[in-house]
């Protein structure tokens, strides 16, 4: 009797302690996630074996859901020496261990543990970018790659970085200072009755180096691997298809056995120190405070206090093929004296074909001309500054070269040029991209890859091996058919900094714009201004957020589904497309407020002031692409064109840029056509729209003309 009165008192005590432990534990995790032992059968599908063995397993309570905890981890506040020997006796209840102890470099730290270190640790961030990130943007700017601004913001935005660590960072003594660790795992494997094997594993860290005071983690976790029920024959032959992978043979679980969690936790409790629980390292890891606040995003929303403006509708597929031809139009220029080319695909009896026809107003009739039929191209029409010139290219055959065409407006003729590539493998330019430049003549992009690996003294190389590339012709065209020879102008290496820790489209391409003496371009960060000769940056701004969820932190990536950036030189300002998610109503103006379905696609421009940086971000509306863009002859008028949700007919926005407004409002009503360009008049009375098989002409009152003169023209931009 004496002997059950001590047993049963020994129980008594061995409750007592386990809810006086139970009392300063924490109950809730770093995230705060509550945390609960729960039969694992109420989660069968995520815990099979658990299940099957009638275990108490760890779960996660928050406030969307409760899930099994796949791994667990306590970090207390003591000497990883103090820890080690309380957790493995412990764990000694549940069985033979086998364990290891060794000691590691913090270069190689568990997954997520660096994250952790870096965080908590500005000087080895700091001795990462000073040894890795600095000589590389030192030569960038040396090179005129980047400016000295781009180093020191760029910098900025290494040395928060918490995220990643370069792969050699063994070399680096601060990484080389050891971390002691203790692994322990116990197996059960499978037997007659039980087909299942499960691989119980214990880590401890001594993570004293990340929190700068001694601290240990545990890290409990156990895999359960079963076979897939689903990989049975009669399974597979019933679920057979041809297109898809046979199933796993082995599927696993990740659990935490509740008995493990709680001795543990119990051992750790017993210690006069603060202790904390996680369901991932990433709980410690500790916001950085950002570099730089990312260039302001603050939407402009169209106004609806100007007048409206009916459209003309005018059929132009009439004039050119038969009800029963199909038609996918291309472009639109305005000519100087009020003529219209346009470019589309059509088919006819002979086969689909690329054409540009001329429209010629008089007494109130249309007329059309018939300028070029191919193959291949008619995609983009450009016009020379003085509206003497068109130019496109072609194919008048499948599978030949295109050919530059200069089409002269005034003898209503075609000049072919067939591009002499200097030192270039045709096969190599797929067809790259042209602008007409201050010149007025084609200039030829493309993105280029270097595979030599650069030699000694080879400081191109260190950058990278990606370029972008910039081809001028040699001589000015002739006025005959020849062949016109191209070379390369400059290849910069500044391609090679866009895919670093970025988000979005890497690739840079050219603005629309007019200048003898430099290009501008669009590039992961925002705009930038190179030398027309060298390649050499000069300028460079970044912009506000172009593409996806406007983020607090990261603003970087080119948009798609947008027009080319377009630019007024005599204003002084480049246009670029957005197309954005907002999360909420809070990031639309109150205009907006309920007209955006979540996540749904807003589009417009980022309009930037090259003399100040200011940015007037011009919206369009809800709708999925940004289809076509034009300005006035002098930049002070751009108006957005695309299609309205819902295939709801033309949607468009006239921008007084200087205004920061819109004037009046264009109705295409009740027209249900896409809009695939648009262009102002030469005149600046007008402005034009290219529809599926209508041409639209809102005229425009004399108070908003922006009538071209000597050395301003109107432009236009397209996808």
């Amino acid at each position: 009797m004496k002997r059950m009165a001590r047993t049963l008192a020994g129980l008594f005590a061995m409750a007592a302690a386990h809810e006086a432990v139970a009392a300063t534990a924490p109950q809730t995790t770093v995230e705060g996630l509550h945390w609960r032992i729960a039969p694992a059968a109420d989660f069968s599908d995520n815990a099979t074996v658990a299940a099957r063995r009638k275990e108490q397993i760890l779960v996660w309570d928050s406030a969307k859901d409760t899930r099994v905890a796949g791994e667990v981890l306590l970090r207390v506040d003591a000497p990883y020496d103090s820890v080690q020997p309380i957790v493995q006796r412990a764990l000694s209840s549940f069985g033979t261990f086998t364990a290891e102890a060794e000691n590691g470099p913090l270069a190689y730290l568990p997954e997520g543990w660096d994250r952790v270190l870096l965080s908590r640790r500005p000087d080895l961030r700091d001795a990462l970018v000073d040894h890795f990130t600095l000589p590389r943007l030192q030569l960038a700017v040396s090179q005129g790659v980047i400016t000295p601004a781009e180093m020191t913001q760029r910098l900025a935005q290494e040395r928060a970085r918490v995220d990643s660590v370069p792969q050699n960072r063994m070399s680096l003594d601060v990484f080389r200072v050891t971390y002691a660790s203790w692994y322990a795992t116990l197996k059960r494997s499978r037997v007659l009755s039980d087909k299942h094997d499960s691989t119980l594993t214990i880590r401890l860290l001594d993570v004293t180096a990340m929190f700068g005071h001694p601290a240990t983690v545990v890290d409990i976790s156990r895999d359960d691997n079963y076979p897939n029920p689903n990989a049975g024959l009669f399974k597979q032959l019933a679920n057979f298809n041809v297109l898809s992978s046979p199933p796993a043979r082995v599927v696993s679980d990740g659990i935490v056995p509740a008995p493990v969690f709680l001795a543990v936790r119990d051992a750790l409790a017993s210690l006069p120190n603060n202790m904390e629980i996680a369901s991932t390292p990433l709980a410690w890891v500790k916001p950085v405070e950002p570099s730089d606040a990312v260039p302001p995003l603050v939407l402009r929303a169209p106004t609806t206090d100007g007048p409206i403006i009916k459209a003309q509708a005018i059929r132009w597929d009439t004039l050119v093929t038969g009800p029963r031809s199909l038609l996918y139009p291309h472009d639109l220029l305005t000519l100087p004296d009020g003529d219209l080319l346009v470019s589309a695909q059509m088919s006819d009896d002979s086969g689909w074909w690329q054409h540009v026809w001329r429209f010629h107003e008089a007494n109130g009739e249309w007329k059309v001309e018939n300028v070029w039929r191919g193959a291949e191209g008619t995609n983009r029409l450009s016009l020379s500054a003085d509206g003497r010139t068109a130019w496109f290219d072609g194919a008048a055959e499948s599978n030949t070269p295109r050919a530059l065409i200069a089409y002269d407006v005034d003898a209503h003729r075609l000049i072919r040029h067939t591009v002499n590539w200097s030192g270039i493998e045709r096969s190599d330019l797929q067809n790259p991209r042209w602008e007409l430049a201050g010149d007025q003549l084609p200039t030829f992009f493309r993105h280029d890859y270097d595979s030599l690996i650069g030699g000694a003294g080879d400081d191109k190389n260190k950058l990278g091996h990606e370029y972008f590339t910039v081809m001028r012709p040699d001589t000015p065209p002739s006025s005959t058919d020849d062949t016109w020879p191209f070379h390369t102008a400059f290849a910069s290496a500044r391609q090679s900094m866009m895919s670093v820790r970025m988000k979005g489209n890497t690739l840079i391409w050219p603005v629309r714009w007019r200048d003898a003496k430099v290009f501008w371009v669009e590039d992961q960060p925002g705009i930038a201004e190179l030398d027309a000769s060298t390649g050499r940056v000069l300028r460079a701004l970044a912009l506000p957020q172009r593409f996806g969820t406007p983020d607090p932190q990261d603003a970087t990536g080119v948009a798609q589904w947008v027009p080319t950036p377009l630019g007024s030189p005599e204003a002084g300002w480049i246009a670029t497309g957005f197309v954005l998610t907002p999360d909420d109503d809070s990031q639309l103006p109150s205009s907006l407020h309920g007209t955006v379905a979540p996540h749904g696609r807003i589009v417009g421009m980022h309009v930037v002031d090259l003399n100040d940086g200011h940015v007037l971000s011009a919206l369009l509306g809800p709708m999925d692409v940004l289809a076509a863009a034009a300005r006035s002859a002098h930049g002070r008028y751009l108006v957005l064109g695309s299609n309205g949700p819902r295939h709801s007919g033309p949607r468009l926005a006239m921008w007084d840029i200087a205004q920061a407004r819109t004037p009046a409002q264009l109705d295409a009503s009740p027209s249900k056509s896409n809009v695939h360009a648009l262009a102002f008049s030469w005149q600046g009375g007008d402005v034009w729209a290219l529809g599926d098989r209508e041409l639209f002409r809102w005229h425009l009152p004399d108070a908003l003309r922006d009538s071209a003169s000597p050395g301003s023209f109107p432009d236009q931009s397209r996808p």
